[in-house]
């Protein structure tokens, strides 16, 4: 599998408009050439949106390319929808190996009110390391709490610059929610020893709240 990534910045008076050209004009077309949409969110306090794709291999993006450039509907799309964004931003994501993908989200129904977008880098000689510790505890402390993983990957930019970056996005229900976790998590001595040892491989991380614009499953 391989995750789109985009946030795009919209005019605020154009909200309502992109989402609406979105669900109904955008993922159909997306649909057509192979590639399912994981969700649309908002940026909190913000008019940023955040949009997740999935496509099953490169075959895809690449038919994918093609029709952008050649499919009238999606240059009807975007003669009415570009004129609205102020600016805008794509990454290509590869899964890590414990990713859920599209099919295990909808089956287990990864879903809340509230979500959070995290950019980690990562030590870039540790990198792997990291990857096999994570899910073991990082993730299932995560999950004992409440706080659920949707997706959690690894790569950037088309420069390869952010190649030690890892992405996850986190699903919660609600801030009331959040606030049981945090207390709990703060409670947890096998929390704070985790802390402690994932220093030795990233330092800090950048993270967003979202709340969900259009999720179709």
């Amino acid at each position: 599998m391989l995750y789109i990534n985009g946030i795009v910045r919209v005019q605020p008076a154009a909200m309502k408009g992109y989402v609406e050209r979105f669900r109904t004009a955008l993922t159909p077309l997306m649909q057509r050439y192979g590639v399912e949409l994981v969700g649309l969110w908002q940026a909190l306090h913000a008019n940023d949106f955040i949009d997740l794709w999935e496509a099953r291999e490169w075959s895809d993006l690449d038919r994918l390319d093609r029709a952008i450039r050649e499919d009238r509907e999606f240059a009807a799309y975007q003669e009415q929808d570009y004129p609205q964004r102020l600016k805008w931003s794509v990454k290509l994501l590869h899964p890590t190996a414990f990713c859920p993908d599209l099919a295990r989200i909808k089956r287990d129904r990864i879903k809340g009110g509230l979500y959070m977008l995290a950019t980690i880098p990562i030590v870039p000689d540790r990198l792997q390391e990291y990857l096999k510790l994570f899910p073991r505890y990082g993730m299932r402390l995560e999950e004992k709490h409440g706080l659920h993983t949707l997706g959690y990957w690894i790569g950037g930019g088309p420069d390869h610059t952010e190649a030690f970056n890892c992405t996850q996005i986190c699903v919660i229900e609600d801030w009331e929610h959040w606030g049981r976790f945090v207390q709990a998590r703060a409670a947890d001595p096998e929390v704070a020893e985790w802390m402690r040892r994932a220093l030795f491989y990233r330092t800090f991380h950048s993270a967003r709240w979202m709340t969900p614009a259009y999720i179709p499953y």
